[in-house]
């Protein structure tokens, strides 16, 4: 793999966190419109859409990118024979348990260093 495509794969792999960083954000900025609709305002559908819609479009964005990485990142997994099967079998659990954090290490350290001298 070229310099410029594992950088590129490490932009992609830091891209979901970045991506639940602005999920979070936009979900906290819609806390105040939500209480005014509490106190007895009526919201239209098109107006609970204009507030939620962006929020569940970033939220399918970010999990069809984590499926993505998650089948980019075992697939490299499988084919790199620079690794035994218990070092395997532990990325792909760490791929399960820690999700997009795992993500980015495994870009550095199996990645980016993957020709690197020891």
């Amino acid at each position: 793999m070229s310099r410029s495509t594992k950088a590129l794969v490490g932009v992609i792999s830091f891209l979901p966190i970045l991506l639940l960083i602005v999920f979070f954000a936009m979900f906290l900025t819609i806390f105040p419109r939500v209480f005014e609709w509490d106190h007895g305002y009526e919201p239209t559908p098109q107006e609970v859409f204009s507030v939620f819609g962006p929020i569940f479009i970033l939220a399918i964005i970010m999990g069809i990118l984590s499926l993505g990485l998650l089948v980019f990142f075992i697939m490299h997994l499988v084919r790199n024979k620079k690794m035994d099967g218990i070092e395997r079998v532990i990325w792909i659990l760490v791929f399960l348990f820690a999700g997009i954090v795992g993500y980015p290490i495994y870009w550095y350290m199996r990645v980016w260093k993957e020709d690197a001298p020891l």
